[in-house]
């Protein structure tokens, strides 16, 4: 009992109106959250300093020290920068909510609050920002480089944010307009919710997978796999974001096409590479076949509007850093980087081709097996 209440979220509530403050403070106790409260901005650094809570919930307009400057404070101290900051504001016009981002919050609640709002807003920040502290486990080898680990979890913790807050947003638009939409709408929805579910967990699965490779913690067992079995199972998994792109994957890979490889690693390569070719694919149809040769079975991914010149093998974790890229629907470079590696790792190779049309694909080789 006493690890699971140690557990328990704790939350700083920061607002000079009582009664405000009351209502927030009622409402997260009963939903088992444990509170802190502050009436001023300077109190509230205080508190945040010595009971290091989970998350805080900061009132914009306050007497003496706003919200803004709090906000600003709290991110220049080292022991409440990485806390995250949710903004409680009537102000709804766009130049105080840009304003809120600017200064490090990283959400905001209207009032009047609705419970709802309060409680997904609170639970998706939480779960944000313990996958960066488990993130920040797995990838302490990342770089020797303070500004470099910086840089790499706050481009990661960018496209996570990001990838979390449209499925949060059209999650909540989806379960308050259900009752109106037609067949055909409810289709489109589902195809969005879908899509935006299978992108957030695509890259956390390749940040926790490149985390697992830099602590040699995935240890590479090889053996005779049949790779027909292994890509029917990555096809089955993605036809339906392969869907709500309105592209389909056409294959002729025949069964007893058997390969030395690690079984799971060989999953998680093709299903980085479809994925990765669906992101930024040339026309409405992906294409995969396969070929023997000089002892290595080829499989071809075609056709992808990334270019050869994106696989750099050379790439160590430090240098990846520099590559990455938080305008990028994937992170690219992390994608191809971690293929790369596990490609090593079971003797095989990944490479970008150009056919006669200058479309570039994908060449992934493992050692082939009769």
């Amino acid at each position: 009992m006493a690890n699971q209440e140690k557990k328990k979220p704790t939350i700083l509530i920061v607002d000079d109106n009582f009664i405000n403050l009351n209502m927030l403070l009622e409402f997260l106790n009963q939903q088992g959250y444990k509170t802190l409260i502050a009436q001023d901005g300077e109190t509230a650094i205080r508190r945040a300093e010595i009971g290091r809570p989970d998350l805080i919930l900061l009132d914009i307009l306050m007497a003496g020290m706003d919200g803004f400057e709090t906000c600003q404070k709290l991110k220049t101290i080292e022991t409440t920068r990485d806390i995250p900051v949710i903004f409680l504001t009537a102000l709804t016009d766009t130049v105080n909510q840009m304003k809120g981002f600017e200064v490090g919050g990283v959400d905001y609640i209207t009032k009047p609050f609705d419970p709802k709002q309060v409680l997904s807003c609170i639970k998706k920040q939480i779960k944000i920002k313990e996958q960066k502290a488990e993130l920040t486990e797995l990838t302490p080898s990342i770089s020797d480089s303070a500004d470099a680990r910086d840089r790499f979890f706050s481009i990661i913790v960018h496209k996570m944010s990001k990838a979390f807050n449209q499925l949060h947003d059209l999650a909540i638009f989806f379960s308050d307009a259900i009752s109106e939409l037609q067949n055909d709408e409810l289709i489109v929805f589902d195809r969005h919710l879908f899509g935006s579910a299978r992108n957030s967990i695509s890259i956390l699965e390749n940040i926790l997978d490149w985390g697992r490779l830099q602590q040699s913690a995935w240890n590479v067992q090889p053996e005779k796999i049949d790779l027909y079995g292994i890509f029917l199972a990555v096809f089955y998994a993605y036809q339906k974001l392969a869907r709500t792109k309105n592209i389909n994957i056409f294959h002729n890979i025949q069964p007893e096409l058997f390969v030395q490889s690690d079984p799971e690693m060989a999953y998680r390569i093709l299903a980085n590479i479809i994925v990765l070719t669906l992101a930024y694919p040339v026309s409405d149809k992906i294409v995969v076949s396969s070929d023997k040769k000089n002892g290595y079975v080829a499989i071809n991914i075609k056709h992808t509007m990334l270019q050869p010149q994106s696989i750099d093998n050379s790439l160590d974790s430090k240098a990846l850093l520099k590559t990455l890229n938080t305008g990028e629907a994937l992170p690219i470079q992390l994608t191809l980087a971690l293929c790369h590696k596990m490609l090593v790792m079971n003797k095989g190779s990944l490479s970008m081709q150009s056919d006669d049309n200058q479309h570039s694909y994908f060449e992934i080789r493992l050692p082939s097996i009769n």
